[in-house]
Protein backbone atom coordinates (compact mmCIF):
# COMPACT_ATOMS: atom_id res chain seq x y z
CA UNK A 1 0.00 0.00 0.00
CA UNK A 2 1.50 3.19 -0.87
CA UNK A 3 1.51 6.18 1.40
CA UNK A 4 -0.60 9.13 0.80
CA UNK A 5 1.79 11.97 -0.91
CA UNK A 6 1.70 14.75 1.81
CA UNK A 7 1.16 18.66 0.27
CA UNK A 8 4.03 20.19 2.08
CA UNK A 9 7.23 18.83 3.55
CA UNK A 10 8.37 20.93 6.05
CA UNK A 11 12.58 20.26 6.29
CA UNK A 12 14.27 20.06 8.82
CA UNK A 13 18.25 19.76 9.15
CA UNK A 14 19.45 19.40 12.46
CA UNK A 15 23.02 19.52 14.21
CA UNK A 16 23.50 18.92 17.94
CA UNK A 17 20.09 20.57 18.78
CA UNK A 18 19.02 18.81 21.84
CA UNK A 19 18.35 21.60 23.88
CA UNK A 20 16.08 23.31 21.28
CA UNK A 21 14.54 20.19 19.12
CA UNK A 22 11.86 19.43 21.00
CA UNK A 23 9.90 22.61 21.05
CA UNK A 24 10.64 22.70 17.71
CA UNK A 25 9.32 19.79 16.63
CA UNK A 26 6.18 20.26 18.81
CA UNK A 27 5.55 23.41 17.11
CA UNK A 28 5.11 21.75 14.00
CA UNK A 29 3.04 19.10 15.07
CA UNK A 30 0.88 21.64 16.47
CA UNK A 31 -0.03 23.37 13.05
CA UNK A 32 -3.62 23.91 12.38
CA UNK A 33 -2.66 22.52 8.63
CA UNK A 34 -2.22 19.39 9.25
CA UNK A 35 -1.21 17.54 5.69
CA UNK A 36 2.26 17.26 5.72
CA UNK A 37 5.18 15.68 6.63
CA UNK A 38 8.23 16.61 9.32
CA UNK A 39 11.08 15.12 7.54
CA UNK A 40 14.36 15.21 9.85
CA UNK A 41 17.67 15.10 8.97
CA UNK A 42 20.27 14.52 11.49
CA UNK A 43 23.38 15.75 10.40
CA UNK A 44 25.91 13.62 12.12
CA UNK A 45 24.96 14.79 16.32
CA UNK A 46 27.05 14.17 18.59
CA UNK A 47 24.62 14.73 21.25
CA UNK A 48 21.24 13.12 21.83
CA UNK A 49 19.57 14.87 18.99
CA UNK A 50 18.83 11.75 17.80
CA UNK A 51 17.12 10.29 20.98
CA UNK A 52 14.83 12.84 21.43
CA UNK A 53 13.49 12.84 17.77
CA UNK A 54 13.25 8.78 18.07
CA UNK A 55 10.60 9.20 20.95
CA UNK A 56 8.13 10.75 19.31
CA UNK A 57 5.76 8.59 17.71
CA UNK A 58 3.67 10.61 15.23
CA UNK A 59 3.79 9.19 11.57
CA UNK A 60 4.13 12.32 10.51
CA UNK A 61 7.66 12.66 11.46
CA UNK A 62 10.31 10.63 9.61
CA UNK A 63 13.74 11.18 10.66
CA UNK A 64 16.85 10.41 8.32
CA UNK A 65 20.85 10.20 9.98
CA UNK A 66 23.64 10.63 8.03
CA UNK A 67 27.31 11.56 8.71
CA UNK A 68 27.59 15.54 9.13
CA UNK A 69 27.26 17.03 5.81
CA UNK A 70 26.88 20.60 6.97
CA UNK A 71 23.48 22.91 6.26
CA UNK A 72 23.68 22.65 2.66
CA UNK A 73 24.46 18.83 2.59
CA UNK A 74 21.71 18.47 4.63
CA UNK A 75 19.26 20.49 3.16
CA UNK A 76 20.11 18.64 -0.44
CA UNK A 77 19.44 15.39 0.86
CA UNK A 78 16.49 16.32 2.39
CA UNK A 79 14.78 18.16 -0.90
CA UNK A 80 15.79 14.50 -2.33
CA UNK A 81 13.72 12.20 0.22
CA UNK A 82 10.83 14.95 0.10
CA UNK A 83 7.57 13.62 -0.20
CA UNK A 84 5.11 17.15 -0.40
CA UNK A 85 4.71 18.96 -3.49
CA UNK A 86 5.74 22.32 -1.25
CA UNK A 87 8.52 22.79 0.73
CA UNK A 88 9.01 24.40 3.96
CA UNK A 89 12.16 24.98 5.79
CA UNK A 90 12.59 25.23 8.91
CA UNK A 91 15.96 24.80 11.48
CA UNK A 92 16.05 23.11 14.47
CA UNK A 93 16.28 25.99 17.02
CA UNK A 94 12.70 27.65 15.20
CA UNK A 95 9.19 27.53 16.63
CA UNK A 96 6.80 28.41 14.36
CA UNK A 97 3.31 29.99 14.66
CA UNK A 98 0.38 27.20 14.77
CA UNK A 99 -1.23 29.07 11.96
CA UNK A 100 1.90 29.13 9.90
CA UNK A 101 1.84 26.22 7.05
CA UNK A 102 -2.12 26.91 6.84
CA UNK A 103 -1.29 30.66 5.69
CA UNK A 104 1.43 29.54 3.50
CA UNK A 105 -0.02 27.00 1.60
CA UNK A 106 -3.13 28.82 1.41
CA UNK A 107 -1.14 31.93 -0.05
CA UNK A 108 0.64 29.62 -2.39
CA UNK A 109 -2.88 28.24 -4.01
CA UNK A 110 -4.48 31.42 -3.98
CA UNK A 111 -1.30 32.60 -6.42
CA UNK A 112 0.07 29.34 -8.60
CA UNK A 113 2.29 31.67 -10.28
CA UNK A 114 5.17 32.09 -7.30
CA UNK A 115 7.62 30.02 -6.51
CA UNK A 116 8.59 31.09 -3.36
CA UNK A 117 7.11 32.61 -0.28
CA UNK A 118 8.51 33.98 3.27
CA UNK A 119 7.88 36.11 5.93
CA UNK A 120 9.01 38.38 8.70
CA UNK A 121 10.41 36.55 11.97
CA UNK A 122 9.92 37.16 15.50
CA UNK A 123 13.53 36.53 17.39
CA UNK A 124 13.70 35.05 20.85
CA UNK A 125 16.00 34.22 23.36
CA UNK A 126 16.57 30.76 24.79
CA UNK A 127 13.74 31.24 27.26
CA UNK A 128 11.85 31.96 25.11
CA UNK A 129 11.50 35.93 25.51
CA UNK A 130 10.96 38.31 22.72
CA UNK A 131 13.57 40.40 20.97
CA UNK A 132 12.90 41.83 17.93
CA UNK A 133 11.14 41.35 14.62
CA UNK A 134 13.29 40.42 11.88
CA UNK A 135 11.43 42.00 8.60
CA UNK A 136 12.17 40.87 5.04
CA UNK A 137 14.59 43.76 2.75
CA UNK A 138 11.88 43.20 -0.04
CA UNK A 139 8.59 42.08 -0.99
CA UNK A 140 7.69 42.57 -4.33
CA UNK A 141 9.42 40.83 -7.64
CA UNK A 142 10.87 43.96 -8.24
CA UNK A 143 12.34 44.88 -5.65
CA UNK A 144 13.75 41.48 -4.96
CA UNK A 145 15.16 41.83 -7.91
CA UNK A 146 17.29 44.93 -6.98
CA UNK A 147 18.20 43.32 -3.16
CA UNK A 148 19.27 40.02 -5.00
CA UNK A 149 22.40 41.68 -5.74
CA UNK A 150 23.64 42.67 -2.32
CA UNK A 151 21.96 40.36 0.06
CA UNK A 152 19.92 37.23 0.02
CA UNK A 153 16.29 38.48 0.40
CA UNK A 154 14.99 35.10 1.24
Amino acid sequence: MQEKTPAITVLMPAYNAADYIEEAIDSVLAQTFTDFELLIINDGSTDNTEQIISRYRDPRIRLHTQPNAGVIGALNKGLDLSRGSLIARFDADDVCYPHRLQVQYDFMQQHPDYVLVGSAADYIDKDGEFLFEWQPVAYTHDELQQAIYHTCPF
